[in-house]
């Protein structure tokens, strides 16, 4: 009883406001740009004496700072961050003389920048880790479960340092213990035409996903440098936030930043006393990874992608047979080994080779869709699986073959059911095998699935075996001989108790 009452309009005229009035930006990097709005709600223009401005070193506010402001006018206000280092806790104070104090403030972690080129002498790499539980049953099946959502990602960089340099790297590296602006050299672009000063765009001669889906990205030429904020990325044109405040030639590069923190160790080997070189891993931010968004356009079979990559076969490819067996050595008399499962898991070790940056995308788009390593697929293996003894030409279901050994395939559960026959004129053919028998001849005959017709022996380049599959290891170390050829070796492993059945509309012809 007897208190004043209060209405919207006690709180809304005669005041003034401040939208936003603080923003916590988080992890930031130089030339950020941040926007406010200041106005308000008297019924006369009203007099800014002036601006006060705290922890603003590096820092520029660009706005009306002292003049009469209209009522129910928003004046527009930017923070600009140049050369601000580590926690950023800026506030600008406005005065309009009535003892009240009206302020903004700005609260954020200034990443360091590494914007010093990598010595290619030492192969750069990019390691890609999902972390993947896999659960094993006494009998060879398995059950994988993706733990992590986003994988986790690292970089491993030389960098060989000569006079000032060196101690400037030296004491850069040795004092931060913050978040760093780290490029991804081996993902750089190359610009169509020179930047001027004041240019609001870029025009690029080749673009990688990674750079597209970059918020930051890094021109550097010789030992000049900028960092600027990408606002949209359309074909080969690169939108920025701020105009460019520097010049360079075509002969620059682009490249995509992100945000990472230095590992826990560091090596630095001094060849000479003006003459420095380091190693360094760096591992990217989860919490703020920028990835691309995966093309899926790979060919399936029975609702499995077909693993499209053929390995490098300058390098060996290798395979582990792996055998399921119990041993019982009771220390005194003979040992009892019995067969868990009949035949064995094939693990093959191959090595593959990409010429350029399209191709190694498209291999890390086909590892993301199989989730890391959970994910199963077809893969062709790297030797025969048969050879026809004669040409098949009227349809027919079976098929003769050389004594290859597939009359086996009843009782063996690592034979593949599926086979691809690739001929010479780049067709390839995917046939389900049912049963296998052995004519007295010494030949076999297989029954499959499907029917085939008019198929001669001088037409087919080889016929390999289909292994159901998945990768051995969930991590996928790129190695970068440039920034176009890049190499990576992995281990596939052969899936044993899989649905062999195959639905025959979905057996494919490519």
């Amino acid at each position: 009883m007897n208190q004043i009452g209060k209405s919207f309009g006690t709180y809304f005229f005669d005041n003034v406001f401040l939208t936003p009035a603080s923003i916590d930006a988080g992890v930031v990097v130089p030339s950020a740009e941040f926007r406010f709005e200041l106005w308000h709600s008297s019924t006369s223009p009203m007099q800014l004496a002036g601006v006060t401005q705290t922890g603003a070193f590096g820092i520029e506010l660009e706005g009306i700072t002292s003049g009469a402001l209209a009522s129910f006018e928003s004046v527009d206000y930017k923070v600009f961050l140049n050369q601000a280092n580590g926690l950023v806790d800026y506030r600008a104070s406005f005065d309009f003389g009535s003892g009240s104090e009206y302020s903004f403030r700005l609260a954020a972690s200034m990443s360091v920048v590494m914007p010093e080129r990598i010595d290619w002498s030492t192969q750069p790499e990019m390691s890609i880790q999902y972390l993947t539980e896999v659960i094993e049953s006494f009998d060879g099946t398995e059950q994988r479960v993706a733990l992590r959502d986003t994988p986790r990602c690292s970089l491993s960089y030389l960098y060989s340092m000569i006079d000032e340099q060196q101690y400037h790297f030296d004491n850069k590296l040795a004092t931060s213990t913050g978040n760093m602006l780290i490029p991804l050299w081996p993902l750089q672009c190359r610009l169509s035409r020179g930047i001027s000063i004041g240019d609001a765009r870029i025009s690029l001669a080749d673009l990688s996903a990674h750079l597209a889906s970059s918020e930051t990205i890094l021109i550097s030429e010789n030992d000049r440098h900028e960092v600027l904020s990408v606002e949209s990325v359309e074909g080969l044109e690169v939108a920025l936030v701020t105009l460019a405040k520097n010049d360079f030639s075509e002969s620059a590069i682009v490249v995509p930043l992100r945000i990472a923190y230095p590992s826990d160790e560091s090596n630095s080997t001094s060849i000479l006393r003006g003459f420095d070189q380091h190693t360094v891993t760096f591992d990217l931010d989860e919490t703020q990874i920028q990835k691309p968004t995966p093309v899926d356009d790979f060919e399936r079979l029975n609702a499995r992608p077909i693993f499209p990559f053929r390995p490098d076969r300058s390098k060996d490819v290798t395979t582990q047979y792996n055998r399921r067996r119990e041993i019982l050595d009771p220390l005194i008399g003979a040992r009892s080994i019995y067969d868990r499962t009949r035949g064995t898991v094939k693990i093959l070790g191959q090595t593959f080779t990409f010429f350029s940056e399209q191709e190694r995308k498209r291999f890390e788009d086909f590892a993301e869709i199989m989730n890391g390593a959970q994910g199963e697929f077809y893969t062709e293996g790297p030797g025969q699986a048969f050879e026809l003894s004669e040409d098949i030409v009227v349809p027919t279901y079976k098929i003769r073959i050389k004594n290859s050994g597939y009359s086996n395939f009843a009782n063996n559960s690592s034979l593949t059911p599926i086979v691809a026959i690739k001929l010479y004129n780049g067709t390839t053919i995917y046939r389900t095998i049912l049963i296998a028998t052995i004519n007295p001849d010494g030949t076999e005959t297989i029954t499959t699935k499907e029917s085939t017709n008019n198929l001669k022996i001088s037409d087919i380049e080889t016929i390999v075996p289909l292994y159901l599959a998945r990768f051995d290891s969930d991590e996928f170390r790129y190695i970068f001989d440039t920034n176009e050829v890049s190499t990576i070796t992995k281990n596939i492993r052969q899936l044993l108790y899989a649905d062999p059945a195959i639905d025959t509309a979905s057996a494919i012809t490519i």
